[in-house]
């Protein structure tokens, strides 16, 4: 009989091989947890993975085995799109999430750990970006405040890397050509939250984004590993439409959140507004990318990220109270 998850174990470490740059901290952690022997990265280098590294193992999805498998299709709340208003004057270019309960997470015998069981939360009202912000938007950040984060100093965003979608142009930042409406990537997450705070919003928490994805996505992702076809993000605009105009929730770029993700699946939220644990080591990234299958590109899928990183395939939305 064909022992589907160790079929799958190794088909996904395969595609983690050939598909991810890890950092030289994961890289021996990953070397050690799974007995692959990878190329000696420098150790003082920040490398911009084209997927999140693996800093606690492997943490892409696998499939579920065939006596798990349920219907993938979620019991999503079907909004009034009455309202689902848009947004005028500091709110232009969002729209409202009302207020209410809905149900987070997956059922038992569905998703992952992390993402069970399922938990009546109520969220309050909020504004979300109808688009992911874009490179033109974070130039703008950019020649108002600076690269340098007011944090530590680090960088906001990787500009010396050759894959970065944003260059320095004497004194002034500017989208390389073709990049003005893609969403700015290779920015850290605290070069995401300083973003947001300088455009009047915040990042949104992770239970923010699920709510928001779950009453805005018209194409929920099947809980497979197919492959994209993809070879990069879209224009933002041009990402998988959802309602009222809001695009790319799913399988654009991942999307940073504020939360920090969990160490301990046994967390348990609150049941009105979490906001994640109080500390942590990664932050939530939600929503998937055009480099993603399908399995992450699920609305309750959960992944992470190092806050200091930068990657290929991470960007962010903005939220307003």
């Amino acid at each position: 009989m064909v022992n589907y998850h160790q079929t799958a174990q190794c088909l996904l470490l395969t595609w983690i091989l050939l598909s991810f740059s890890l950092d030289a901290k994961a890289a021996d952690i990953f070397s050690s947890q799974h007995g692959v022997r990878l190329t000696a990265a420098k150790q003082d280098a920040i490398r911009c993975p084209l997927l999140p590294s693996l800093p606690s193992g492997l943490s892409v999805p696998l499939p579920p085995t065939p006596e798990e498998e349920r219907d993938w299709r979620t019991n999503a709340p079907h909004p009034d799109v009455r309202k689902i208003v848009e947004g005028m004057g500091k709110y232009a270019g969002m729209i409202l999430i009302p207020a209410g309960h809905f149900d987070m997470g997956s059922p038992e015998g569905q998703g992952r750990v992390d993402e069970r069981p399922v938990r009546k939360i109520f969220v309050k009202d909020f504004y979300i970006a109808k688009y992911e912000t874009t490179c033109q938007e974070f130039c703008d950040f950019l020649n108002n405040k600076g690269a340098s984060s007011a944090r530590d100093g680090s960088l906001r965003i990787k500009l010396d890397h050759p894959d970065c979608p944003i260059h320095k142009c004497g004194k002034l930042y500017k989208p390389k050509d073709g990049q003005e409406n893609k969403p700015v990537v290779y920015v850290s997450w605290y070069g995401a939250q300083e973003y947001a705070a300088w455009a009047g919003g915040r990042l949104p928490t992770s239970t923010e984004w699920e709510k928001a994805a779950l009453f805005t996505s018209r194409y929920p992702m099947p809980d497979n590993l197919a492959m994209p076809v993809e070879t990069e993000s879209a224009d933002v605009q041009d990402a998988l439409p959802g309602r009222k105009g809001v695009a790319g929730m799913l399988g654009n770029v991942w999307e940073w959140c504020a939360d920090w993700y969990p160490q301990d699946h046994q967390y348990e939220p609150p049941a009105e507004n979490p906001e994640g644990p109080g500390t942590g080591a990664e932050k939530v990234i939600r929503g998937g990318s055009w480099a993603s299958t399908d399995a992450s590109k699920r609305i309750q899928n959960i992944h992470r990220a190092y806050p200091g990183g930068y990657y290929k395939t991470v960007g962010f939305r903005i939220v307003k109270d």
